[in-house]
């Protein structure tokens, strides 16, 4: 991940996620899977979600060598207490 940013829209309880994944390789890799752990104010997880290149409107299932990616998806959560996040990748 090269960066992500967590957005609130408005006084709304939606969020809007954005992710930019390069692959640093000289191989074609496969999308890896994303998990989202929203905080409060105390860093304490209030939501973890895993969430696929789809869920992040990704239109393949590879990154190419060198290549970078930015993906976003809408995010409703009924929670107002989310202070903060983290993003972390992985293969299922």
């Amino acid at each position: 991940v090269e960066g992500s940013n967590l957005r609130q829209r408005g006084n709304e309880a939606s969020y809007d996620l954005a992710v930019n994944v390069r692959n640093r390789s000289e191989l074609t890799v496969m999308m890896p899977a994303f998990e989202l752990t929203l905080t409060d104010t105390q860093g304490q997880p209030l939501i973890r979600r895993v969430l696929s290149g789809r869920d992040l409107a990704a239109t393949a299932d590879t990154i190419g060598p060198g290549a970078e990616l930015s993906l976003q998806a809408g995010l409703d959560i009924n929670d107002r207490r989310v202070a903060g996040y983290t993003i972390e990748i992985f293969y299922p």
